[in-house]
């Protein structure tokens, strides 16, 4: 029932992104035909959307966020010592958090594409579509999935830390949204703190925009470990 119930989250909160997605784009503002590569436009505008902003808080902690919670309360993790060992529950759970806040969006990004090429691109003019265009709707999805990613490993951190289902859904929505307001009304230099700044990157970020890569690789490993620790630390309890 644990399984079944995971899938289900899991596909309710891709089916909640790709509804946000497709609930932005503007279609009553549309004049046909549509310029070439309109498709595109329409779906990155909707994935920048404040309603999918509001989700990523949301949606990624919810399918694996506090899954350290209910398995330490439902007595399966003496039952899964016995079996395997604690290295590899803390490398399979840190991975199982992570994808848990990472795939919604991009399956979620993936029938977005899919959908606005299939009903959109034939209402287009005939013409060519600039790989640049692209090239940065798969880099916004890729960077909404990596937020998502961070945002479920703090969810996991916050389970670790408290065993409580609370704490783990409720501060990393909490953190989300402080960052930001911080970044806006006190800190409008330190735009490294901005989640809307992952996403969006309309600031600088080094030649060619490469330090957010780097900025998501350092964060995405710092907070696998630091989940891991904990993870190691509760699980000496057992």
């Amino acid at each position: 029932m644990g399984e079944i119930g995971k899938e289900k989250a899991f596909y309710l909160m891709t089916a909640s992104c790709f509804f946000a997605a497709a609930a932005s784009v503007p279609f009553s503002k549309m004049e046909f035909p549509l310029a070439a590569g309109s498709f595109l436009q329409y779906v990155k505008s909707a994935f920048s959307s404040q309603g999918m902003l509001f989700l990523i808080p949301i949606v990624s902690v919810l399918t694996a966020g506090a899954s350290y919670v209910r398995e330490s309360s439902g007595g399966f993790l003496k039952l899964y010592a016995v079996r395997i060992s604690r290295a590899e529950y803390i490398r399979r759970k840190t991975m199982q958090v992570y994808a848990g806040g990472f795939l919604p969006f991009f399956f979620a990004g993936l029938l977005s594409l899919t959908m606005g090429f299939l009903f959109l691109y034939p209402l287009e003019y005939k013409g060519t579509i600039e790989m640049k265009t692209v090239w940065d709707a798969v880099l916004l999805l890729l960077r909404i999935c990596l937020t998502g990613g961070i945002t479920a490993e703090v969810s996991g951190i916050f389970a670790a830390a408290f065993c409580n289902y609370y704490m783990a859904y409720g501060l990393p929505f909490v953190c989300f949204y402080l960052l930001i307001i911080l970044k806006d009304r006190y800190l409008q230099d330190l735009y490294v703190i901005d989640p809307k700044e992952w996403i969006l990157t309309e600031n600088y970020w080094g030649a060619g925009g490469n330090g957010i890569w780097v900025f998501f690789l350092v964060s995405s490993v710092f907070f696998c470990l630091l989940h891991g620790l904990l993870l190691g630390y509760r699980l000496r309890e057992i």
